[in-house]
């Protein structure tokens, strides 16, 4: 009988094929961890109204607009008269460090004894709870209605605060 050397080599690789699948085979396995920390509820809270002033009309429409640093500024046939010009302020806490957002509807109707006024509001849209907390402001523009009825005009709108 001849002994082919290729013949060899096949039955090598057969073999060595053999015992490496019976070493895969063998299980390892290992304990792994999961972990969780639940962040503080964010919450939000009031520090000052948005505050138009007092205004004058006249028999043209006009718009008072208060900048989210609350400096006030009119046009038309609107005149200021003084009184409380405030933006809306706010404070948020939370987990220190998370950022947050948010969000206000687009506009707020203020009504009293006449043709009730919109108001179009802007906000400076969320930040960094640094150490906690933060605050933000609203500002916005209130269209005056040409010869607007004198009298106490308000209004209510929400504002929300989400982590991101």
């Amino acid at each position: 009988m001849t002994i082919n050397m290729k013949n060899v080599s096949v039955l090598g690789a057969v073999m060595a094929a053999a015992l490496y699948a019976g070493q895969a085979q063998a299980a390892s396995s290992v304990s792994a961890g999961a972990s969780v920390e639940i962040a503080a509820p964010i919450s939000i809270s009031q520090t000052a109204a948005l505050a138009f002033g007092n205004i004058g009309p006249s028999a043209a429409s006009g718009t008072v607009t208060i900048s989210l640093a609350g400096a006030q500024s009119v046009t038309g046939g609107v005149t200021a008269l003084g009184g409380t010009v405030a933006a809306g302020a706010f404070t948020v806490t939370g987990a220190s460090g998370a950022a947050y957002g948010v969000t206000v509807p687009a506009t707020v109707s203020l009504t009293g004894p006449g043709t009730a006024m919109t108001v179009t509001l802007t906000d400076d849209g969320g930040g960094s709870l640094t150490g906690g907390t933060d605050t933000f402001n609203i500002g916005g523009t209130l269209a005056v209605g040409a010869s607007q009825t004198a009298g106490s005009y308000s209004g209510t709108y929400t504002v929300s605060v989400n982590y991101q």
